[in-house]
Order: structure tokens, then sequence, then C-alpha cells
């Protein structure tokens, strides 16, 4: 689950959502009336959810998401007739009045999408490095063997990934099994 932080001007308002949230198993990071405070809190906190309303007591939402955690997402929950136009897409809506159920489901589709993208996330840098790891053995074993520099190992790596149609990362992975007796 998600980390929450409720920004809210009115006091009763994030009681409320703090309640709702709390009740249906959510973890509340922290409750604040300013912006300022919502950005400091998501700073401390990776792939977190920000609950505010329109305006708070230093800024509007708009400069909210601007300056707070990359990797925290912004649910605004006010009036439509609050806003102008519609929210751009990397801002979640939630119309005031809602109901209980439609505030849980908006949060739980939040917090599965950033759960996601945190796996994901993870998963590609645990791949980059091991990939970046052979593509570098492969180019040490070819300096050695072949006697090239980088830049002519990196080009036989591509050229020979080309050629056999493969992937640069299974050639280097080849070339380590060949050279090195393991990938």
């Amino acid at each position: 689950m998600s980390d929450i932080i409720i920004a809210f001007p009115n006091p009763g308002d994030s009681k409320v959502l703090r309640s709702i949230l709390i009740k249906n198993g959510y973890s509340i990071v922290g409750v604040v009336a300013s912006g300022a405070q919502a950005i400091n809190l998501s700073d401390d906190i990776d792939y977190g959810i920000v609950v505010c309303a329109y305006q708070l007591n230093d800024m509007q939402y708009m400069e909210l998401k601007e300056n707070m955690n990359e990797t925290c997402e912004l649910l605004l929950v006010c009036s439509p007739g609050k806003l102008n136009e519609t929210p751009d897409d990397d801002i979640n809506f939630l119309p005031m009045p809602f109901k209980v159920i439609e505030l849980v489901k908006k949060v739980s589709e939040i917090s599965d999408k950033l759960y996601y993208e945190r796996k994901r996330k993870k998963k590609q840098e645990e791949r980059g490095g091991k990939n970046f790891m052979a593509i570098q053995k492969a180019k040490e074993l070819l300096i050695k063997h072949k006697n090239m520099t980088e830049p002519e190992a990196h080009k036989y790596l591509q050229i020979s990934s080309m050629k056999n149609g493969e992937t640069i990362i299974n050639t280097a992975k080849k070339i380590c099994l060949l050279y090195g007796g393991k990938e």
C-alpha cells in the first residue's frame, strides 16, 4: 500500500478523509494545511499519494504538483465548479461531493498504479545492471583475446549481434561463455 499525505486547508475535511482512509487500511503519513508541508513530506516517501484540495493555505494544487516528489501521485478533490477546465491527464481528479466508495476506489487505483510502477522500475534497474555488466565483461574479453580497443570491441558486438539476428546482450553472453567460460 502507498503512503498517503492529506493536504487540506480545512481541518474538518482532513479529519474526515483521514478516518475514511484509515478505516479502509491505508497508511496516513501526515495531515497538513499547506503545500510547503505536503512537499516536505512527499520528499520523505517513495511512491505515495497526496490527496489535496484545489486551494491550500499557500498555493494551488498545480504548484504543489510541480514541486512534490516525482514518485508521488496527486489526487485533487474539489467541486468541478472550481476548475475552469478539466485537469491534465497526469492529475487524478475526484469531484466533490463524493461517496466513500468512490474515494476508496480512486485511491486504490492510484496505489495499484504506483505499485506496478515501482515493480517495473525495480525490475528494469536489476536487468539494466546485469546487462551492462555482461556487455562490459564481453568487451574486456574481446580486448584481451582479440587485441581490440574498447570502441572496436563495442562495434564488434554490435555487428555480430546484427549478423546473427540477436540482441547485443545475447551476443555478449555468448562471447563471455566462449572466452571466459561463464556469463
